[in-house]
């Protein structure tokens, strides 16, 4: 991109804009759009950058433009030839290519979007490229005259007669030519003898009756492209930009979540993470980038991301970088609370465990019953292969995690609060730290809103003390049929959904038969295939008393056959804080064998192997330390004829085990 110069066309008075300000300096998002283009152009690392200025913003533009953009002046408005010109007298040597573009339509485009075209037009050998774009309403605008694939000409829009009004493919006001041809036949442009003016579109009748090759650019992505040359397309133009954001850590299930509903929304998302290829984005057509660069927040106007960034890597170049440039962070939960959730009928549900289930249950009878919610699931629902639904309804059903007090970001209608079980010991130190976090929780409930809570001491407790304006609701126990999950422990999710839908005065038969055929969400009891004759099921409980009571819930379906449970320790403080329970619960499994892996330490530091082994040791004969998970699938491997049902479980890696054993065993 060295032997490219960029003109950019600044000196237009911009007569619709009806404002004393030049155009191109009033301002998008805070910033100037003249120096929103010019920060596209400088991310192409280009040999030269040149505004066209006019006497009347020459010197407010000298005063903010960055080091190494050269300024050229066009005395008088005679259009973008003319202006095009002045700019190409500036052009120093060794520059072979010319890249032309209007200061005031160029703030959205994209650096990569800018680097394809002039790619385009290098490596088809064109004299002149320009970009176009299909858009609703061409006023104003030059018209593409075509003739099949061939391009004809660009007619401006007071030269156009009333059949070529009618095409909606436009020029969008960006162009590459070869520089030797430009310097030779911009005199060949004449005055229009509507305006008097030289215009830039008309080399395209020049090249095309010289012979010369012109070929167009289609912008795919239309919202890179946004005129502006009225007070109410520069105020669309701050709405538009406002929406652009950028995930870091878009790969994690509700990051993913909110960046699809953002999507979908109308804002315009790009995201990076560590494992670009998550499953939560695979599917989801986001620009995810691989890893973490200041670059990519090029043009951004929100920076969203996972707590868990700025709480372990507060150093992060993208965050260094979104402070410098003043962009606002916000935790992906907040994001959503407060945009996302803006007007909505919000219906959000809080536990230690159930909540993905529920969540999804809820969201089910929602929509089974015609009410279109948008939802929000810590992992992927398996009616909807993702983990999130947009619906046109107010109603809005997300899962509230209380891991770093991260659901009081959130001012739900309805507030479910499943249990208070302790969980989460590296940020809640006890119990009464968690329930404090609780009560925060349904303080942050809307006035006159709805707390739904089982008959439980501790949620009975938390009750008493809310505010008096709210109405506090006791999960019913309706007479449902057997679910088509495993487990009795999940009939209270399904009795929670039925709850809501009684609130909700919808209809209570149809809601049972949305629950019973509910089929669930990803890594919770999930039926992932056959190894053999061997059935293998995979499970994120990660706390002892779920754990216990999904491995003994599967092996009851299971009958005589024998289960082996493979279990994944989740981080050292879980472990170490809840070490007994865990003793307690895994000698309380009907499970015929454990196998326990490595620890997973997430966030932490510690010996991975020695904690597992101790834990192997205090369980007992039934227990056996398996080291990795891909040794565990070896050690299977060699003994998948002692098991008719695995069991694999946790939050970190184990969930890959049974892909290791197809593998192994092809």
């Amino acid at each position: 991109m060295r032997k490219v110069a960029a003109i950019v066309l600044a000196a237009g008075v911009g007569k619709r804009m009806k404002s004393k300000t030049s155009k191109i300096l009033h301002k998008i998002a805070g910033k100037p759009m003249i120096l929103r283009t010019i920060d596209n152009l400088q991310a192409l690392d280009l040999g030269q950058i040149i505004i066209v200025a006019s006497p009347k913003n020459v010197n407010q533009l000298k005063k903010m433009l960055p080091d190494k953009i050269t300024l050229a002046i066009q005395q008088e408005p005679e259009g973008t030839a003319d202006a095009a010109q002045k700019g190409l007298e500036k052009v120093k040597e060794g520059i072979n290519t010319v890249l032309v573009v209007n200061g005031d339509d160029s703030a959205f485009y994209k650096p990569e979007t800018i680097k394809r075209v002039i790619k385009h037009h290098i490596d088809t050998n064109s004299t002149q490229t320009f970009l176009s774009v299909n858009v609703k309403n061409p006023y104003g605008l030059g018209r593409i005259i075509r003739d099949g694939d061939q391009v004809l000409a660009i007619v401006e829009e007071k030269e156009a007669t009333a059949e070529q009004k009618k095409i909606k493919i436009i020029n969008a006001g960006l162009y590459v030519f070869k520089k030797d041809w430009l310097q030779d036949n911009l005199y060949k442009v004449k005055r229009s003898t509507v305006g008097g003016e030289k215009y830039l579109v008309d080399l395209v009748e020049v090249a095309i009756n010289s012979g010369q090759k012109v070929s167009s650019y289609t912008l795919k992505d239309q919202r890179q492209w946004h005129g502006i040359n009225t007070a109410a397309e520069l105020k669309f133009a701050n709405e538009k930009f406002n929406k652009k954001i950028h995930i870091m850590g878009i790969g994690g299930a509700g990051a993913s979540a909110a960046a699809g509903i953002a999507k979908a929304c109308g804002y315009d998302v790009s995201g990076c993470d560590l494992n670009p290829h998550s499953s939560y984005t695979k599917n989801s057509k986001l620009t995810v980038k691989k890893g973490h660069d200041a670059l990519h927040l090029h043009n951004i106007a929100m920076l969203i991301v996972s707590p868990a960034v700025v709480k372990n890597d507060p150093h992060n170049q993208e965050l260094v970088e979104a402070k410098k440039q003043n962009i606002p962070i916000l935790a992906w939960q907040e994001f959503q609370g407060k945009f996302l959730q803006k007007n909505k009928f919000v219906i959000s549900v809080a536990g230690g465990y159930g909540k993905s289930t529920t969540t999804a249950m809820i969201s089910q009878v929602l929509a089974t019953c015609g009410l279109d919610p948008t939802c929000e699931v810590g992992a992927t629902v398996l009616d909807w292969g993702k983990n999130y639904k947009v619906g046109r309804s107010k109603y809005y059903v997300n899962e509230a995690d209380e891991y770093a007090d991260n659901f009081l970001s959130y001012r739900p209608d309805v507030a479910v609060i499943l249990n208070v079980a302790w969980d989460h010991p590296d940020y809640f130190k006890n119990q009464e730290l968690l329930e404090k976090s609780y009560q925060k929780f349904i303080n942050n409930i809307k006035k006159d809103g709805i707390l739904i809570i089982s008959d439980e001491k501790s949620l009975t407790d938390l009750a008493k003390s809310s505010r008096k304006d709210l109405k506090v609701v006791k999960v019913e126990d309706f007479k449902i049929k057997k679910l088509s999950i495993i487990g009795e422990f999940r009939k209270i999710n399904a009795l929670v959904a039925l709850t809501v839908a009684k609130l909700l005065k919808l209809d209570i038969d149809r809601a049972k038969k949305s629950v019973q055929n509910f089929k669930g969400v990803a890594r919770r009891l999930e039926l992932k295939g056959k190894i053999g004759s061997a059935v293998v099921f995979d499970d994120y409980a990660v706390q002892p008393y779920t754990m216990v009571t999904t491995a003994n819930a599967l092996k009851a379906r299971y009958g005589g056959k024998k289960v082996v449970l493979v279990f994944e320790p989740h981080t050292f403080s879980r472990i170490n804080v809840f070490f007994d329970d865990f003793v307690s619960s895994f000698k309380k499994t009907n499970v015929d064998s454990i196998l326990i892996t490595d620890v997973f330490a997430a966030r932490e530091k510690g010996d991975k192997q020695k904690l597992s082994m101790k834990l192997v040791k205090s369980v007992g004969k039934k227990a056996v330390y398996a080291g990795s998970v891909e040794n565990s699938a070896s050690y299977l491997k060699k003994r998948i004829k002692d098991f008719d049902v695995i069991l694999s479980m946790g939050a970190g890696d184990v969930y890959k085990l049974y892909d290791l054993l197809k593998v192994r065993k092809s």
